[in-house]
């Protein structure tokens, strides 16, 4: 994990509301050097990854917060029906933000002669698009303490983070009272990027 990652802070978070710390250890890794050690367990060179114990290493967010979910009896996944599949959309929408974010990001980081504005504007576009549905579907995950409302809520905390200028919480109160409140949780706070990265 990175403490950069909001992919790997969905699952940093989890791990701290399901009370599995003790069970599961945080490893930092650093994705852009290619550590043999990251590549060895995740030939795509991305965080998260996590080893588990005689059986095969397991990558990708959604994949990784479904088997820490498996570990408790206080599900954060429902294991069936309209909920399992509304926690799962919002979870998709929440990290399709953060893939237009971050490939936002990795545009802007380009020198400025080979930084493409097309696609800086089309992941603009797509996030505010986003960004107005969850307004208008706050009701539907306002309260909840699930994958969804949590993967929704790593998503706005990295639009503060690498994408300030968004100002998200214009025109979205619903969202950005809800975002208030997973902003006071222990497990969010503790899992809060450094600002100085």
């Amino acid at each position: 994990m990175t403490e950069t990652s909001p992919y790997a802070r969905k699952c940093r978070v989890l791990i701290r509301e399901q009370g599995l710390s003790h069970r599961i250890a945080e490893i930092e890794a650093m994705p852009l050097d290619d550590p043999a050690a990251l590549l060895d367990i995740n030939p795509l060179g991305k965080v998260p990854a996590l080893i588990r114990d005689d059986a095969a290493p397991l990558f990708d967010s959604p994949l990784i917060c479904e088997y820490i979910d498996s570990l408790d009896e206080d599900r954060w996944i429902p294991k069936s029906g309209t909920a399992r599949w509304r926690v799962l959309r919002f979870q998709a929408l929440a990290d399709g933000i953060l893939d237009l974010a971050v490939g936002r990001r990795i545009e802007l980081t380009r020198p400025e002669d080979k930084r493409h504005t097309y696609w800086v504007e089309r992941q603009e576009s797509g996030i505010l698009r986003s960004l107005d549905l969850l307004e208008q579907e706050a009701d539907k995950f306002v309260g909840a303490f699930d994958v969804g409302a949590m993967s929704i809520a790593v998503a706005l905390g990295y639009l503060d983070f690498r994408y300030p200028e968004s100002a998200w919480r214009e025109g979205r109160r619903r969202l950005a009272a809800f975002y208030e409140k997973w902003a006071e949780r222990p497990s969010f706070q503790s899992t809060q990027p450094p600002a100085s990265a």
